[in-house]
């Protein structure tokens, strides 16, 4: 009766990226021509190749080396799990169950990859002792580590490819809305002009006041969908502007407009704690993006948990810098994230509505006005962004907003 060995060398239940170790010192020796042949493969893989496929080139590899073994891995790709099998391996017989690979060889050393809780290099022997020996024991624990950076790469590329997809439908749906806020506008004067006249003459001949006050509200409809859409072509029309005094809450109150459905949907409750500032040295088009994004990402995350939104405006002592806050009661970010968030193309969505650009926007585009942004997260839950920029000079002809 055979009896399966099984060597789990290490559980890596964590995901980040910081690197991972094997957890004995990479002290075997091993033959050069071994690490050769799977050091050229890995760097033969083409850059589109798929998890699957690299996962391939590099097994392929060291089945070569290690003729009669069961060399194989169970990768995670996209949440399904893969098995990838080389052709010169010994041929599998996977029992799922067992967590095993080849059940006609009764020995079988397990080796998770710390990308996640699943994805492992399994080899597999007719003999225990070869499991064993120096040169195999050390090249195993390579051959995770070239399997584990080859997928990772791989993985990342997957994402990055998978949200530049979401970036150019995005840019294609802002075309198309662009077009059709451009068609709205032509029907939508004409209900103006028309309401407005049949107004007017209803005030003449004496109409019911209940019809008057219902053209009254059909004209100032119209006006927030047209005022709307001339905000929204203003705002996707590329910027020639150059940086100038701007009133921060005209900006603050133009993207809370902009952002007025997502936060509705999310029952969001806004409240505005504007201070006496100065004016801020930017362009206009660009500071509503910044708060736009802020706002659609506070929306988002409060779709799930809290459902205050606050916006405060405060100016240093020596009035030099203007300082606008926005805090949420959401349930935040895991504090080992938080130096992330502003790389671009992270996020912790997972059902793709996100493209991870959006905090990198900000960051970018207030770094070009001069200003900083910063994250922190908040006691007991919830996200806090404070953003800073420079203030406009007195000379400038602008005074304080309250």
């Amino acid at each position: 009766m055979n009896i399966m060995t099984v060597d789990i060398v290490s559980r890596l239940h964590h995901t980040s990226d910081a690197p991972h170790t094997v957890p004995r010192p990479l002290l075997q020796s091993v033959p050069a021509e071994w690490l050769d042949t799977v050091l050229l493969a890995t760097s033969e893989i083409p850059p589109d190749a798929t998890m699957e496929e690299r996962a391939a080139a590099i097994l392929d590899a060291a089945a070569q080396v290690l003729p009669g073994c069961g060399v194989g891995a169970v990768i995670d790709v996209g949440g399904d799990l893969s098995t990838v099998i080389p052709r010169a391996s010994h041929p599998p017989g996977a029992d799922p169950r067992h967590g095993r690979l080849f059940l006609d060889l009764p020995h079988e050393r397990v080796i998770p990859l710390g990308l996640d809780d699943r994805s492992a290099l399994h080899l597999a022997t007719q003999e225990p002792h070869v499991l064993h020996e120096p040169a195999i024991h050390g090249f195993a624990d390579r051959l995770a580590i070239a399997l584990r950076g080859a997928l990772r790469q791989g993985r990342s590329r997957q994402i990055f490819r998978d949200q530049i997809i979401q970036s150019d439908k995005l840019a294609s749906l802002g075309q198309i809305a662009a077009g059709v806020i451009h068609e709205l506008n032509n029907p939508l004067t004409s209900i103006l002009a028309y309401a407005d006249y049949l107004h007017r003459k209803g005030e003449r001949t004496g109409v019911e006041p209940a019809d008057l006050e219902r053209l009254a509200r059909i004209h100032e409809a119209a006006t927030r969908i047209l005022h709307l859409s001339q905000d929204l072509r203003a705002y996707s029309r590329p910027s020639t502007d150059r940086p100038g005094p701007v009133s921060i809450h005209d900006v603050i109150d133009r993207a809370l407009h902009f952002c007025e459905h997502v936060l509705e949907q999310a029952s969001v409750v806004v409240t505005r704690r504007f201070g006496e500032v100065p004016p801020v040295i930017g362009v206009p088009e660009q500071l509503t993006q910044v708060f736009v994004n802020l706002f659609t990402n506070a929306a988002q995350a409060l779709q799930t948990q809290g459902s205050m939104l606050e916006i405060t405006t405060t100016v240093t002592a020596g009035g030099e810098v203007v300082s606008i806050e926005v805090t949420d009661d959401g349930p935040g970010v895991e504090r080992e994230l938080l130096a992330r968030i502003f790389d671009p193309f992270f996020t912790t969505r997972t059902d793709g509505s996100g493209t991870g650009l959006g905090l990198n926007i900000v960051r970018s585009i207030v770094r070009t006005h001069g200003g900083q942004v910063r994250a922190e997260i908040r006691k007991p839950r919830g996200m806090l962004f404070s953003v800073d920029l420079p203030a406009a000079h007195p000379q400038d002809g602008f005074r304080a907003r309250p």
